[in-house]
Order: C-alpha cells, then sequence, then structure tokens
C-alpha cells in the first residue's frame, strides 16, 4: 500500500515500531508530498498532480496494481488517485478523511482553530503561510509546547495518547520532518485538501472501492464530511469509530479492520 501522511507530515509518520506499519502481509511505501522532507517543492500544483507522482513512483519500484491509503489530508490524495489511477489502484482506504468544504454543515463539530483555518485560506492564504512559519519557529524553540498546542483542541481519547512519552516524541519526529524546508508545503497542502471546494474532479466518478473509517469525536475532521463522502462515492463503505478522535492509526480494532481490507482480494 501506499500510505499518505497527514497535513503536516513526513516519512517518518510511521515508525519501524507503529503497529500500523507491521501489518503482516503488507507492503507499505510512504511517499512525501512536495514540500516536505526531502520531497521538492512544487508551488503551483494541483490535487490531481499528485497521482502522477505516485505512478511514476510505482514505475520505479516496478509495482503493477496497489492500495492507496490516506490519512487526514491525505485523504484526498488518496481519493484523486484512486480517480485517476484506476484500475491499477484497485482500493482506497481513508482515515478521518476531509471532505471538499463546501456544503452546508461542513464544520459542525469542527474546532474552533480549524474552522478559522478554513475561512483564512479562503480569503488571506498569505497570512495562513505566515501563521504555518510562525509554527515551524515555535516548534524549534518551544518543542513541548508545541506539541501541547497540538493536543488541546483534539478529541479526548487524542489527548490521552499525548501523555506517553514515546508518542510525543514520534510526532515531534514527525512534524520536525514535515518542516524541514518550512512551512510553504503545508500552506499549500492546505489549501488543496483541507480547505478546497473544488478538488478537480467528481466524488460520483471514483470507480474502485473505497473504505472509510471516521472518530465520531473527531475535532478536526467532521462526522459530517465523512457522511458527505459517503453520499457522493458510489462504491463507499464507511466505519464509524465509537469514542475515537482524530488519530485512527493508533486504534488497534481500526488496524485490524484494515489490514482485513487491505488483503481482501
Amino acid at each position: 500500500m501506499f500510505f499518505f501522511h497527514g497535513t503536516p507530515g513526513s516519512r517518518l509518520v510511521l515508525g519501524a515500531d507503529d503497529a500500523f506499519a507491521r501489518m503482516a502481509g503488507v507492503r507499505l511505501i510512504l511517499p512525501e508530498r512536495p514540500g516536505y522532507g526531502i520531497s521538492d517543492p512544487k508551488p503551483n500544483r494541483v490535487l490531481l498532480d499528485w497521482p502522477a507522482d505516485v505512478a511514476e513512483l510505482a514505475d520505479q519500484l516496478g509495482i503493477d496494481a496497489f492500495a492507496v491509503v490516506g490519512a487526514s489530508g491525505g485523504g484526498p490524495h488518496a481519493l484523486a488517485c484512486a480517480y485517476r489511477l484506476a484500475p491499477r489502484a484497485t482500493k482506497a482506504v481513508l482515515l478521518a478523511s476531509p471532505s471538499p468544504a463546501g456544503f452546508r454543515g461542513a464544520t459542525e463539530g469542527m474546532s474552533w482553530g480549524n474552522r478559522l483555518g478554513l475561512l483564512l485560506d479562503r480569503h488571506a492564504p498569505w497570512l495562513v503561510r505566515r501563521l504555518i512559519r510562525s509554527y515551524a519557529e515555535t516548534l524549534e524553540r518551544d518543542p513541548d509546547g508545541f506539541v501541547d498546542a497540538l493536543a488541546k483542541p483534539m478529541a479526548p481519547s487524542d489527548r490521552a495518547l499525548f501523555e506517553r512519552a514515546a508518542f510525543r516524541e514520534a510526532i515531534l519526529r514527525d512534524v520536525r520532518e514535515a518542516y524541514r524546508q518550512g512551512g510553504d508545503g503545508q500552506a499549500i497542502d492546505a489549501a488543496l485538501a483541507m480547505t478546497s471546494r473544488d478538488w478537480g474532479f467528481s466524488l460520483r466518478d471514483v470507480a474502485i472501492p473505497v473504505h472509510l473509517w471516521q472518530g465520531e469525536d473527531d475535532t478536526f475532521v467532521t462526522s459530517g464530511m465523512a457522511q458527505y463522502l459517503v453520499r457522493e462515492i458510489p462504491r463507499c463503505k464507511a466505519r464509524f469509530v465509537r469514542g475515537a478522535g482524530h488519530l485512527l492509526t493508533e486504534h488497534p480494532a481500526v488496524i485490524e479492520e484494515v489490514r482485513t481490507v487491505l488483503l481482501d482480494p
């Protein structure tokens, strides 16, 4: 499977000891999107540029067919591949994926910070870039404060994860790498995947099976967004996880369900 990290994120989002990375029978490939980690920036990219990058990588690795998995901001990129690369992309898995944000009720239940981010990205993208650069600076100046601020608006089950030293270290490792080149990668990524009302294709034209997991308590991506994806994507099956928030790769039951889907011919 090609696993697409969140926004922000990097190839380090899943460590060697991560249960999601240790799925038996699954070959895991973690590409970074432009501007993150060591991936070259692409300032004017659009969402549908990503499938070409994935196809080229698959060609280089000699992979004829594959599944695509997107977590959070990686979800729209997985759907772009599901649309553009079928039938080579055989199935798509979405974990807390946003939808296009143009429908009524899209932000109901979302944290105020994310709602503000949606508004600013539409009306003051220059300010969003400045804010993200300040996040990167805060990370270097006060790593613990950065992680605490990240956890604060999350669901209780997510916040509990941040009490574990190993989890905090993993988050810091991933986000530091995401900001290696600064914050512009995240700013472009968010504008494409998190706040755009138009992804450049119709969800109704996604022909391959799509399997979606959504935490009922998620404060970053709303259940309304998940329900919208279910309505619009013809072959979409959804699982709403009671008591779960945004960080679904940390839930053993979800991991096992995803593995079953991936290995099902």
